[in-house]
């Protein structure tokens, strides 16, 4: 079972530098681990809908109220990094009665309009429900995806080789390696795990 002590000392071994006993022990190595490795795992697992960072939540509704445009104010989890999806006033998906007056431009202008996220971390609706499908910043490595885990050592790897052995060329093919490799083929592998979704068009399209 591989952790967080793990997944650095992967970085630091693919350039050839001395291992750490965890990202707080003072050393150097450490230290810059400290510096790179937090920002680069939650950027990363921003950048795409990985399937083992998703979270489901309803919201809890604060007691201060926004002073104009919305109704509500909601906060969001902690460990927050991004909203998918957003329910709220609007009908559940399994609610199929809804589809006879709402066609699907008029569904993504209500989902825009009907909420927004502020720098605060706060969500901001009209809806006195709130309800999101979002990233999750999971910060044990065990439970990610095999192939994820490869992409951020490596992409780390490449930050430290310029930190630590100042090995620029180095640094350039670890990033390489990263995104033409580990981060494409994790994102393949990744979609292939959920049911396909039916691409639904009109009738008229069908009778072309």
């Amino acid at each position: 079972m591989a952790n967080e002590t793990d997944l650095l000392n992967d970085a630091l071994g693919q350039i050839g530098a001395s291992r750490i006993n965890a990202i707080d022990d003072g050393s150097i190595n450490a230290n810059y681990c400290q510096t790179f490795y937090p920002t680069l795992r939650d950027g990363m697992l921003r950048a795409h809908h990985w399937n083992f960072n998703e979270g489901r939540v309803s919201l809890a509704l604060d007691v201060e109220v926004p002073p104009f445009e919305y109704a509500f104010q909601y906060s969001l989890p902690a460990d927050y990094l991004k909203v998918r999806r957003y329910y709220g006033g609007m009908p559940t998906v399994l609610d199929l009665s809804w589809l006879g007056w709402l066609d699907w431009n008029s569904l993504n202008s209500y989902i825009r309009d009907n909420y927004q996220i502020v720098e605060n971390k706060k969500l901001l609706s009209n809806d006195s429900i709130a309800l999101i499908v979002y990233s999750r910043r999971v910060e044990n490595p065990d439970l990610w995806d095999p192939i994820f885990y490869q992409g951020i050592a490596c992409a780390l790897a490449s930050k430290l080789a310029s930190a630590i052995t100042k090995d620029d060329r180095k640094s350039d093919a670890l990033l390489k390696k990263a995104e033409a490799l580990y981060f494409p083929l994790a994102m393949a592998v990744d979609g292939q795990e959920n049911p396909v979704t039916p691409f639904i068009v009109d009738n008229l399209t069908w009778g072309r």
